[in-house]
């Protein structure tokens, strides 16, 4: 079970930056400025024994001098430093430490004596550990950013429903670029790097009760101890969904991963195996793994894996049946109802009404309104995909209402395709923002779509 220090990470009254800086260039000085341009509303306490202030705060030379309890603490220094620093926050019982500091077990040597020091400073003791070698905690709810990366150069992602770990640091990095970028909401993240101490079972621990979140994104280099990993993760996987990446899956993979942080890979069938007996869905690519968070955390489970795909243009629609059919999906058939009431708002010329449902290029947003509605009343009827070609002169932005009106009644689930430029992404990424997933492409949605299916069978 997560021990009261695990929540500390997450929810700190109190923060000392170790290593803070007033040199714009140092990690130091980003994750200062992090903490005050997020708003942390708690108290900061830049720690360096060479500067009086920081940013107009005032500046100890060690955690031990400063008066007040502190619940949390970043250490950004160099790594001969960086184990003391850890003994001062042990003296001062701060419970929360995320050690940015490189130079342990991932380099060899020196390195893996460094980090069996750093386990022993904390055993037995109240203080707990996420990294070394890290990038740490983002996390726009409590207000948390120990990203070293100024957000001129990444952009932080708004809050959401999604939690993201990873055990690389510069993964994860581009990872929350991209979704910023795609207003995707994060609820939590955490780079744990060597995982000396917190590991992955204490984060799937800690995020299945957390009700700020809907459905969990991993990625795994390795796992320490398989029988506690699974055990784990049948309990988190029976609550709420967990996509897991796992990297080092062939023998070239494995060797980069011990030099990466450490990690022994182990056998990629045997892990394999693990997850899906854990009740987990595996990831193929980065692709995957948010596309498939996606359709977890922001649409209802599904009854069944009959699918109603509406498009106003043909191809696209086409290319889904395609997806559908090689899924293992079935394209359902429309009441006598549902038909006609399309046809009463169709071109009297166009008589065939039929899934996929192709409302042709002059389809207006009206046309759209009508086939959503009355395809989602159909009880032969499961899901919905929307293919859409956004840039047609017919159809308005107004769409975007539409179908996010459509989502907030129905309980089936509503996924979209679309491909385009600029103003077709402005309007997709308006769908995220109402929990709407939309994809580049029929057969990514469909693919997120079987997801959906197959875990709303368990």
């Amino acid at each position: 079970m997560p021990s009261k220090s695990i929540n500390k990470f997450f929810a700190p009254k109190s923060v000392a930056i170790i290593g803070a800086s007033d040199n714009t260039k140092k990690f130091g000085h980003v994750i200062l400025k992090n903490y005050m341009d997020m708003g942390f509303t708690g108290n900061i306490y830049p720690i360096n024994p060479g500067h009086d202030s920081i940013l107009g705060i005032k500046c100890y030379k060690s955690v031990l001098d400063v008066h007040d309890d502190i619940d949390s603490a970043v250490i950004v220094v160099p790594p001969k430093a960086a184990n003391d620093a850890l003994k001062d926050c042990v003296k001062k019982r701060i419970e929360a430490v995320v050690m940015i500091t490189a130079g342990y077990r991932e380099t060899g040597g020196a390195g893996i004596c460094r980090e069996q020091e750093l386990k022993s400073i904390i055993k037995d003791t109240d203080t707990r550990v996420v990294g070394p070698n890290c990038i740490g905690i983002y996390d726009s709810f409590g207000k948390i950013d120990t990203l070293f990366l100024p957000d001129y150069k990444l952009k932080r992602p708004a809050s959401g429903n999604i939690a993201f770990i990873s055990q690389s640091g510069a993964f994860a990095l581009s990872i929350l670029d991209w979704a910023a970028t795609e207003e995707i909401g994060i609820s939590r993240f955490v780079s744990y790097g060597n995982r000396a101490d917190v590991d992955e079972i204490e984060l799937l621990n800690y995020l299945r009760d957390d009700k700020k979140t809907k459905a969990i994104a991993v990625y795994l280099e390795g796992v320490r101890n398989g029988r506690d990993f699974l055990a784990c993760l049948k309990k988190v996987a029976a609550k709420k969904p967990v996509v897991i990446l796992k990297a080092g899956k062939s023998k070239s993979g494995t060797k980069a991963v011990q030099s990466h942080t450490g990690s022994l890979a182990g056998s990629y069938e045997v892990f394999k195996g693990a997850i899906r007996q854990g009740g987990a869905i595996e990831a193929e690519n980065t692709e995957q793994l948010f596309d498939f968070c996606r359709v977890l955390a922001y649409q209802p489970t599904a009854k069944g894996q009959r699918i109603a795909v509406i498009t106003n243009g043909g191809g696209f629609g086409v290319m889904c049946a395609d997806s559908i059919e090689k899924a293992g999906l079935s394209l359902s058939e429309f009441s006598k109802d549902t038909i006609e009431n399309i046809k009463s708002v169709m071109p009297k010329e166009y008589s065939s009404v039929h899934n996929p449902l192709d409302l042709i290029g002059d389809a207006d947003v009206r046309r759209f309104e009508v086939a959503i509605n009355n395809v989602l009343k159909d009880r032969n009827v499961d899901a919905v995909i929307i293919v859409t070609l956004l840039q047609t002169a017919s159809l308005g932005p107004e769409i975007v209402d539409v179908i996010a009106s459509a989502n907030e009644r129905s309980k089936k689930p509503i996924i979209v395709s679309a491909s385009g430029g600029e103003y077709t992404q402005l309007l997709l990424r308006s769908l995220e923002k109402d929990s709407i997933p939309a994809y580049p492409s029929p057969d990514r949605a469909v693919s997120a779509m079987k997801t959906l299916i197959e875990y709303s069978k368990c």
